[in-house]
This record gives C-alpha cells, sequence and structure tokens, in this order.
C-alpha cells in the first residue's frame, strides 16, 4: 500500500467528499480533509441525506426514538445538526454543500427498524444515485482536475449504499475516486469482511494518508457532534463518549490502518 505525500495528496484543484450523514466525513477522513485544508485546497463536503423532513408527512415512530437518542425534536434536528456540521467545516477547514436529500428515517415508511436501515435499499429507490451526482456540481470542472471521496459503505447502511454507488458510477464516467472506510462501522471487522464480496472485485487498499500532524484536528471535529457521540461511541463502539475515550478507539484503528502511524485508509482501482 503506497503512502501518499502531502504535494500527490494535493494535486487536483477540487476534492470532493460524498457525505451521507453530517459526521461521516470527520470520524472517516477528517485528517485527510484537514491536510487538504493545510496545502491550500478547499474540501467540498457533498452532505447528501440531510434534508428537512417533509412537513405534509407524518414522522414515523422509528424517526421520534432517533431524535429521543439525540436530545432533539423533529424541529430542532435539523438545525441543530447542521449547527454541529458547521462547526466540525470549520474546525477541518472545509465547506459544506447540502443537497437535496432527505435521510432514510424520513423517506416514508420505507426505514423503519434497524434491520431496514442496515438492509437492502428499497427497490423504488434505484435511481437515487443519479439523482445525487446531478446535484453535486461536477459540471465547473474538468473529472482531470477532481478528486472523489466516497464511503465503502461498510456497516451496509442504505444511505452509505446509495453514496457508495454515485461514487462507483462516477468512477465508470472516468473521475478518480478514492474510497473512504466508514467509520464506525469499520472498527468491527466482520463489517469490512461482510462487505467485500459486494464491492467491485477491483477495489483494494492502495492508498494511506499519514494524519499525524492534523490528529488533533480531526479529533477536534468529531468532537464537534455531541448530539451523535453517545448513540456512535457508548452504544455501538462501547467507549466512553468522551474525548479519552473516542481518541482510544480511534487512534487504535488509524495507528493499524498506518502501521504505527495515525493514517487513514483509501482503496481505489488499479
Amino acid at each position: 500500500m503506497q503512502t501518499i505525500s502531502t504535494t500527490d495528496l494535493a494535486r487536483p484543484t477540487r476534492h470532493i467528499f460524498l457525505s451521507p450523514h453530517y459526521d461521516d466525513i470527520a470520524l472517516s477522513c477528517g485528517g485527510t480533509a484537514a491536510l487538504l485544508a493545510r496545502a491550500g485546497r478547499t474540501p467540498e463536503i457533498a452532505l447528501i441525506f440531510g434534508d428537512h423532513p417533509d412537513p405534509a408527512q407524518p414522522i414515523t415512530d422509528f424517526a421520534v426514538a432517533m431524535h429521543r437518542q439525540w436530545g432533539m425534536s423533529a424541529e430542532q434536528v435539523v438545525a441543530g445538526r447542521r449547527s454541529e456540521e458547521q462547526i466540525a467545516a470549520l474546525t477541518l477547514g472545509a465547506c459544506d454543500r447540502f443537497l437535496p436529500f432527505r435521510d432514510a428515517i424520513y423517506r416514508g415508511s420505507r426505514y423503519t427498524s434497524d434491520d431496514h436501515l442496515f438492509g437492502d435499499t428499497h427497490p423504488d429507490e434505484v435511481g437515487l444515485a443519479g439523482q445525487i451526482i446531478a446535484h453535486i456540481g461536477l459540471e465547473r470542472t474538468s473529472p482531470a482536475n477532481i478528486r472523489i471521496y466516497a464511503p465503502l459503505a461498510i456497516g451496509g447502511h442504505v444511505d452509505h449504499q446509495h453514496a457508495e454507488r454515485a461514487g462507483s458510477l462516477l468512477a465508470e464516467r472516468g473521475y478518480t475516486v478514492w474510497y473512504y472506510e466508514d467509520l464506525p462501522y469499520a472498527l468491527r471487522p466482520e463489517n469490512v469482511d461482510r462487505r467485500r464480496p459486494l464491492l467491485d472485485a477491483a477495489l483494494e487498499p492502495r492508498a494511506a494518508v499519514d494524519i499525524e500532524r492534523v490528529w488533533t484536528t480531526k479529533v477536534d471535529a468529531i468532537m464537534a457532534y455531541p448530539s451523535q457521540l453517545p448513540t456512535i461511541f457508548e452504544q455501538y463502539v462501547g467507549v466512553r463518549a468522551t474525548r479519552l475515550g473516542i481518541e482510544g478507539a480511534m487512534g487504535d484503528y488509524a495507528r493499524s490502518m498506518g502501521d504505527g502511524t495515525l493514517a487513514e485508509r483509501f482503496w481505489t482501482t488499479g
């Protein structure tokens, strides 16, 4: 696996991170985004599934339960999460673009349990990846000058699957796509093993980005999402949602990606 220098990392003029939800870039590749910002690039975070719930459609009991975990009401949730995102993006040196798509829990009765949320995407959403691409704003730049960062959809969340498919479609159209490992899901090795057979057979972990000098910045950005930290780290990872607990879990994984050096790993073809 190749270790990428900052010069090579920043070579394209545009860097677009496909983020299914508000915290995915900080968690999964916030160090890479911070390095790009320090190198004079402005990482663009395409926040895909962050639009407001449809006011004409009732909120499901499943969505209400999620709001309760986050400590927010339905009226507060998008404004609250966007406020967290703004702090995280400023911390990383990134800019956000909010795409007009709703989180899976707000898309009617398609996803009303964890089994649905981490199962197959709904059949009537087959064209959603193409719609995502249409809203990213790629027409302003030649494909040769853009690098796309897309999730591998480790963990199988349906919104991550749609984002991964958008990345794969862009790769088919000639764009350079680096796939990041979805955290916290990738902290469980069985999730990586389960996802791998469903990926393009040519995809392999090929690039490591040394994030030692921006590690504190990455953790600062993760800490900007207080509504999500108990769910992510206490319920899912099994560590305390404190800076110490989060740095411990995330640091162990990052060092395993860099053979002892804090790193973020990306998968590519060829």
